[in-house]
C-alpha cells in the first residue's frame, strides 16, 4: 500500500505517484518511481523517489533505502548507455529544508555530467539554490530522454 502525505498539504511527488500530476517516467515498480526533472541541472537529469511519502532518508526502512539506491544505480547505467553522463554523474540528496530540499519528499537526483559543463551546471545550481529553478524543460524533450533511458534499462 502506498502512503501519501498524511495531511492535507500538497506534495507534488505524491501527486506524481498517484498519477494526479504528469511526469516523464523512466522507471516504476511497487516501491519507487523515477522521472525526468522538469528543471534539470543537465541533460538526462532523473529523480528517483520512494512511493512511500517520507521527508527524510532516515524515515525509510533499510530495505526501502537499499531498493531506492539499487534502482538509482541501474538508472545511472542506463543513462550512460544512451550517452548521458558517460564520464560522470552527480548523485545528490538534499535531506531536509536546511539542506535546500525544495520538495519535502525524499528524492535522489541523478545528474549526468559532461566534460566542460561546469559553467552551465553552476548557473543551474545557483537557480536551484535561490528557488528560482529556471525554465521548465519542454515535455517532448523530457519524454524523448525518458524513452531512451527506459529502453536502455530494458537492455540491462
Amino acid at each position: 500500500m502506498i502512503r501519501l502525505k498524511p495531511d492535507n498539504t500538497s506534495c507534488i511527488f505524491c501527486e506524481i505517484v498517484s498519477k494526479r500530476a504528469d511526469a516523464s517516467v523512466v522507471y516504476e515498480d511497487e516501491k519507487v518511481i523515477a522521472f525526468m526533472d522538469i528543471h534539470p541541472l543537465g541533460e538526462g537529469h532523473v529523480l528517483v523517489i520512494p512511493k512511500h511519502h517520507a521527508e527524510y532518508v532516515q524515515e525509510l526502512s533499510a530495505v526501502q533505502q537499499k531498493h531506492l539506491f539499487s534502482i538509482s544505480n541501474q538508472i545511472i547505467k542506463a543513462q550512460r548507455a544512451v550517452g548521458f553522463g558517460e564520464k560522470g554523474t552527480n548523485i545528490l540528496i538534499n535531506d531536509g529544508k536546511a539542506a535546500n530540499q525544495r520538495v519535502p519528499h525524499v528524492h535522489v537526483h541523478l545528474v549526468p555530467r559532461t566534460k566542460g559543463d561546469l559553467f552551465s551546471s553552476a548557473f543551474r545550481v545557483l537557480l536551484h539554490i535561490t528557488g528560482l529553478m529556471g525554465m521548465v524543460t519542454k515535455r517532448a524533450t523530457l519524454e524523448e530522454q525518458a524513452a531512451a533511458i527506459r529502453a536502455s534499462l530494458d537492455q540491462l
